[in-house]
């Protein structure tokens, strides 16, 4: 079974102006489309914005000790609409996905009625590997900061949640107390 060992950053774009430079770039892109339909499974349509292909993703999580283990599946375009009939919550995001270093990252543009509320950066690591990556110049001057292994302060389930997504970025411009604050109601709730 694969093992999901990915950090998470929150960035702060409030110009735009990375989310310019990365649409301009020839990196790869897709238009996302994720629903969640119950506690660890969650489905996705993936858009890939260069070649403009379809696909559409079952994908169920769950930790185990101190893993999480993540099982994907391509699943019918008529499965996906059934399943999103019955959908909890959503996210649309743009994602951006570059390597360098060896290490994948990407860079999620969440959008509520096609505008960016929330970004958010992700690198996903080898299995036992614990050391976590400084982000790459690319983003680094966006990153406000990140959350440990298997904190849900940027899971994007909770970044759905408009309201919620603000109070992260404010929390992060506020400092490492603030975030600490949201971090411990986020394992409370």
């Amino acid at each position: 079974m694969p093992i999901e060992n990915e950090y998470k950053f929150c960035l702060h774009d409030p110009e735009g102006k990375l989310e310019k430079a990365l649409l301009a770039s020839d990196h790869f892109r897709a238009g996302i489309k994720q629903g969640y339909i119950r506690k660890g499974s969650r489905i996705r349509e993936w858009h890939d914005l260069q070649t403009n292909a379809l696909r559409y993703i079952y994908t169920y999580k769950h930790r185990v000790e101190d893993d999480v283990i993540e099982v994907e599946t391509e699943i019918s375009q008529e499965d996906f609409n059934k399943l999103w009939s019955v959908r909890e919550r959503d996210v649309q995001k743009i994602r951006f996905k570059f390597c360098i270093d060896d290490l994948t990252w990407d860079v999620d543009f969440l959008k509520n009625q096609d505008q960016t509320y929330f970004v958010i950066a992700e690198v996903e690591l080898l299995e036992h590997e614990r050391n976590v990556p400084e982000p790459p110049a690319l983003i680094k001057d966006y990153v406000l900061g990140g959350t440990g292994r298997h904190d849900k302060t940027l899971s994007n389930k909770r970044l759905s949640n408009v309201d919620y997504a603000l109070r992260v970025t404010t929390a992060f411009l506020e400092g490492e107390e603030a975030v600490k604050n949201l971090s411990q109601r986020a394992k409370a709730s």
